[in-house]
């Protein structure tokens, strides 16, 4: 693969990020469906410390990016499938 710029990535991941999302709308909107409860549920993220977020290290720096990136998926998903 060639090098990108930093626009093109982006550009990249943001076609990914809405085909994922109406992906996820379509899902939601199948009757049965639980996919919308597993992924609110992988949504909380545990480091099983009494005051979680102290010892801030690297794997707990992803895991919250992809909470948050889950949601914002999410939340597109839903006004994808509100508005259709």
């Amino acid at each position: 693969m060639t090098d990108q710029s930093p626009q093109q990535l982006e550009g990249r991941l943001n076609a990914q990020r809405e085909a994922i999302a109406v992906l996820l709308a379509w899902a939601m909107r199948q009757p049965g469906n639980d996919i919308l409860a597993a992924l609110e549920d992988g949504l909380g993220v545990q480091d099983h410390q009494e005051d979680p977020g102290v010892l801030a290290d690297t794997a707990f720096a992803i895991e919250g990016a992809a909470a948050q990136e889950t949601g914002l998926l999410l939340d597109r998903a839903k006004a994808i499938r509100d508005t259709a």
